[in-house]
């Protein structure tokens, strides 16, 4: 292969792996939130059904 392709497919590979520790990240953090959240002020919503 030439190296060109080789540093591309590395290069691809690193985007991707950054992103999904990324979302990771950021589900862990917004799941962290959620929890320290006062749920007793929440609204009731009358049309939330569930489907």
């Amino acid at each position: 292969m030439p190296k060109g392709l080789v540093f591309l497919l590395i290069m691809i590979a690193v985007i991707i792996i950054y992103t999904i520790v990324r979302v990771v990240q950021y589900v862990r953090l917004s799941e962290k939130q959620w929890q320290q959240v006062d749920k007793s002020k929440l609204k009731e919503w009358e049309d939330d059904d569930d489907w």
